[in-house]
């Protein structure tokens, strides 16, 4: 897999390269230090199957940037950005990019692989959110950053429904049902719908569920 990751510490570059090639044969690994640069390898031919864009990049300005490297490839490849622990605001800002994910500087090399395996597959990555003070956010900012319909949904995921199952009780679509649970395990960090269950448990929202509905056959 190609991935294209643009950091503007230099030696992060290095490093990255360095070790992700040499270590990890699932992964071709190319370095960009700015947006220009970043342009530069996505018209040259090469096909990238992630492209991650450091926040910090000197001539960032992200959604517009976004916007312009999804227009310069005609193939479909998937969009992440690096930087610092987020805050609440800023987290709820990036999940509306339409990207896969984000990657903290503070990743180890072990967890940056993973995380890197995750969005390949075309899942999402969203870490922990770490408020200003440094201390993980609470139970009752997830609680309050989900939407009763995606509220629903993990209640559905927490008693083993299948979407067809949840669909039937809300009255809704399969589709519509599919959507919200992606925008669930997007806020949640979840790579799936297990990883979605396992992240609620662990923010204490598994003890917010509700008796489970039966649906009307």
């Amino acid at each position: 897999m190609n991935i294209l990751l643009a950091y503007q510490n230099n030696l992060c570059r290095s490093f990255l390269k360095n070790t992700l090639s040499g270590s990890e044969q699932f992964f071709s690994i190319s370095v960009a230090g700015s947006v220009e640069e970043t342009k530069n390898l996505v018209s040259n031919g090469k096909q990238f199957d992630l492209i991650a864009l450091d926040i910090n990049l000197p001539d960032i300005v992200i959604e517009k940037n976004l916007h312009e490297l999804k227009n310069l490839i005609e193939y479909q490849a998937g969009f992440a950005l690096i930087g610092p622990h987020y805050s609440q605001d800023e987290f709820q800002k990036y999940i509306l990019l339409d990207i896969l994910g984000y990657l903290p500087y503070s990743l180890s090399p072990e967890a940056l692989v993973g995380a890197l395996r995750i969005m390949v597959a075309g899942e999402t990555y969203f870490p922990t959110i770490f408020d200003n003070e440094g201390s993980v956010s609470s139970k009752d900012h997830f609680s309050r950053l989900l939407t009763n319909r995606e509220k629903e949904a993990l209640n559905g995921l927490l008693h083993g429904q299948s979407n067809k199952e949840m669909a039937r009780i809300h009255d809704l679509s399969e589709v519509t049902i599919k959507h919200h649970l992606k925008s669930l395990r997007s806020k949640l960090g979840a790579k799936n719908r297990t990883h979605a269950v396992c992240r609620a448990i662990e923010l204490g929202l598994a003890s917010e569920a509700q008796p489970p509905m039966m649906s009307m056959v």
